[in-house]
This record gives C-alpha cells, structure tokens and sequence, in this order.
C-alpha cells in the first residue's frame, strides 16, 4: 500500500531548502559575472563593450535548458572534465542569470546623471572612488527591484535541473509522486511551496526597496539643512 504524500512533508521541505541555496547560489555567481560584463558595457575601449554585448546577447538567447544540457553533457566532451549535477546546474544557472543582471546593472549605472560623473572626476576622484561613492548608492536603489525578479525567475529556472538528474524541489515532487502511485497532490504541493517562497522574496525586495528609499530621503534631507 502507498504512503500519503503527506507523509513526505519532510522531503518537500528539504528539497525547498536545496532549491533556495541552488538558485542563490547561482544569483550570486551571476551577480557578480554580472557586474563585470555591465562595467565592460559602460567600459570606453570598444573591444571590452563588443564582448560584453555578444556574451549578453548570446546567453539571453538561448533557452536555459540548451545552456544546461552543454554543461553537464557538453563540457565533458569539450573540456573532459565531468561536472555533477549540483556543479552543472549552478553554472548553468549562473550564466543565465549574469546575461540579465549585467543588464540591470548596466540600467542602474546609467541611471546617474552625466554631470554627476563630471563633478567627481573634476574633484579627482578615481573610477574605483566614484563608482564605490557616487554612483554605486544611488544605482543600487534602481538595480534592487529588477534583481529581485531576476532571483525568481532563476529560481523557478532551477526546476530545470530535475531533467540532468539532480534532486531539488520539482525532482522531489516528481519522486513522490511516482511512490504515491500518482495523483494531483503532491503537484498542487509543489505549486503552494514555489508560489509561498516566491512571494516572500517579493516582500522581502519590497523591504529593502523601502529601507533604501528611507536611506536615500534622510541623506536628501540631511544634505538640504
């Protein structure tokens, strides 16, 4: 006789806890990736914005599934170094993400004003100086909102790696559904997790989009007095 699918709350708590560090973990990887290619973007030499706009416009294009299967099928074949599931899936993940974090980074530089550029470079500030004093705090409150769809949307991508092998939330549901013999359940289950951790990384951007708006209002004011 099959088991409840209830009996397996533990597991889709588990696998929900697997699919949140894969997916971060990949976020952080092309977030920093991310940056690199946006500074390229912005960079004045030609040759370092022609790359970063191919490596962006080429991973945009093509569907994360094609971008997995090559790391964890076709760099074995390529390199002949055999990545795991876990290894494939992240950086394939990663890659995905940095094409549309380098994107939204590129947004919020561009964001600050021209003469604010001048302004630092007539004081002798260096680039390191202003992108860390003058640019970076205000950039970030127009990179935040967009970073945080970017994070659902390379969660919700991370269901992907069921396909290779690797057992995070969508792979756990699948499981459980074939030990149930079955059945609706254990899908509305993996339906509710997806849709509870999402929106409660929409609240939480929501948060810090608030605090940063807070931030940025008491240095207006303190700046006026």
């Amino acid at each position: 006789m099959n088991q409840s699918w209830v009996a397996f709350l533990p597991l889709f708590v588990k696998a929900a806890g697997i699919t949140i560090w894969l997916s971060w973990l990949a976020l952080m990887i092309g977030a920093f990736g991310g940056t690199l290619i946006a500074l390229m973007r912005t960079s004045r030499f030609l040759p370092l914005r022609l790359v970063a706009l191919l490596y962006t416009e080429f991973f945009r294009s093509i569907p994360i599934l094609i971008v997995l299967f090559f790391a964890y099928f076709g760099v074995p074949l390529v390199l002949g170094i055999d990545l795991p599931p876990f290894a494939a899936a992240t950086c394939a993940l990663a890659l995905h993400a940095s094409s549309t974090m380098s994107e939204v980074v590129r947004a919020g530089i561009e964001s600050v004003g021209k003469g604010q550029w001048e302004a630092a470079h007539a004081s002798g500030m260096r680039y390191p100086a202003i992108m860390r004093y003058v640019v970076g705090p205000q950039a970030i409150r127009v990179i935040l909102p967009p970073s945080v769809g970017v994070y659902v949307a390379t969660l919700k991508e991370s269901s992907l790696a069921s396909i290779i092998g690797y057992i995070e939330l969508t792979k756990t549901g699948l499981l459980v559904r074939e030990s149930t013999g079955g059945g609706f359940a254990p899908l509305l289950v993996l339906a509710v997790i997806y849709f509870l951790i999402n929106y409660a990384i929409s609240l939480g951007g929501a948060a810090l989009e608030r605090r940063f708006d807070v931030g940025q209002k008491f240095l207006t004011v303190g700046a006026g007095q």
